[in-house]
């Protein structure tokens, strides 16, 4: 008991001096599983307390150094290093100690005993990200309630196209245009996206050799790591003008050119998924296929594709909710005007452009401020119902 008690007063003592930063504070995770961990093994082997004493002198003085160091410019780095520190020694712990045998008289806990820690932090994780999805929910849903119930009118807020909140005689706050012209820059970036993910998934999964297979996978995951706001400055600047030579429009930035960038930031997350789905029809529908005598294309399409159809739509689904909820790109690449779109050229403005572009220039709560928030609900809702099918489409994959 003593043992924990020292590596309580750690903990306790730190955490006091770190919770003036929530970001600092969380990042003692690490560190609390270390001292729980190292603690409870060394207690299961029998060390004194002077063990635990000088395995933590670096994060006393680390303590120390920021007593000293407080006003510094130095204070962030020395913050860092007995995080860094527990997250390795937890590493260490869980790697190296675990599998030691030996100088335990207590028996075969000093093997497990990091079972009960790690099962507790995984739980608090799964716990935390559905408290984090509804703190969310509540927090945009508080700041448009007052004029959701008192003085919006839902009818014309959701058929009118006229959107004129800064109007000083007549406000009108209709989201139309913004809706048709959210889903109509992801439909045609679906209709592109899902032919290239579809057919680079099967290309991956079917086609490659092993090499071959990681190195796409890498260059995939990499085309999903560029920012938006990346893609966005493509869009403004290369595809503005490529679609003003090749279509001879007046200007470039219109629904075609964000289509095209949310196609290309969609394309890894369809590969991905799909090629998850087709690596999860048994091995032993190919075998059956080509022991009949079919071809390779004939068991990709008469077989593996209607067996990882379910994967499939889910992989597509859950592009378009990619797709539904970017910002930057659409508001640099589409013209960002109010408009009914007519075609693949026309200026258009999305939901979330809007609150991008409009939340920083509003007075904090009046109508134009709660009407952005009651734009994030009906996008939270639409996004939400998007990957709830995508999900129970998982779910009927895994029943499968």
């Amino acid at each position: 008991m003593m043992h924990f008690f020292i590596a309580a007063i750690y903990a306790i003592a730190y955490a006091a001096y770190a919770t003036s930063s929530y970001l600092l504070f969380i990042g003692l995770l690490p560190i609390w599983m270390q001292l729980a961990v190292t603690t409870k093994r060394w207690h299961d082997r029998d060390k004194s307390a002077w063990w635990t004493l000088i395995y933590f002198i670096p994060i006393i003085a680390g303590i120390g150094i920021l007593s000293v160091w407080e006003l510094s410019g130095w204070r962030t780095l020395i913050y860092l290093i007995p995080i860094i520190a527990g997250g390795i020694g937890t590493i260490v712990e869980l790697g190296i100690l675990k599998g030691t045998r030996g100088d335990n008289r207590f028996g075969t806990d000093a093997e497990t005993s990091s079972e009960p820690v790690i099962e507790t932090s995984i739980r608090l994780c799964g716990i935390s990200s559905i408290v984090f999805v509804f703190g969310i929910f509540f927090f945009v849903f508080r700041e448009g309630a007052g004029f959701l119930f008192n003085g919006l009118d839902i009818g014309q807020f959701l058929t009118s196209p006229e959107w004129y909140p800064t109007s000083l005689n007549n406000k009108r706050y209709g989201t139309f245009a913004l809706i048709l012209g959210t889903f109509s820059v992801t439909a045609l970036a679906m209709c592109m996206a899902v032919p290239f993910g579809l057919g680079a998934a099967i290309f991956v999964s079917e086609f490659c050799s092993p090499k071959l297979r990681e190195t796409f996978k890498i260059v995939i995951e990499l085309l999903a790591a560029i920012p938006s706001v990346v893609w966005g400055f493509i869009g403004l600047t290369l595809m503005n003008q490529l679609i003003i030579q090749v279509f001879n429009a007046p200007i470039g930035l219109t629904m075609l050119n964000g289509s095209i960038m949310l196609a290309l930031m969609s394309v890894p997350i369809i590969v991905s998924i799909a090629e998850d789905a087709l690596k999860a029809v048994p091995d032993s529908y190919r075998e059956a296929a080509e022991a009949l005598g079919a071809t390779r294309w004939q068991v990709i399409y008469r077989v593996l594709l209607p067996a990882a159809k379910n994967g499939l739509l889910a992989a597509v689904l859950l592009g378009a909710a990619r797709s539904i909820g970017e910002t930057m790109a659409v508001l640099m690449a589409t013209g960002h005007s109010v408009n009914i779109p007519s075609g693949p050229l026309s200026w258009i403005r999305t939901l979330t452009a809007t609150i991008a572009a409009e939340l920083g220039e509003v007075a904090r709560g009046d109508q134009h401020y709660q009407v952005l928030f009651i734009i994030g609900i009906l996008l939270f809702t639409i996004t939400f119902v998007v990957n709830l099918i995508a999900d129970l489409v998982i779910k009927g994959i895994r029943q499968q």
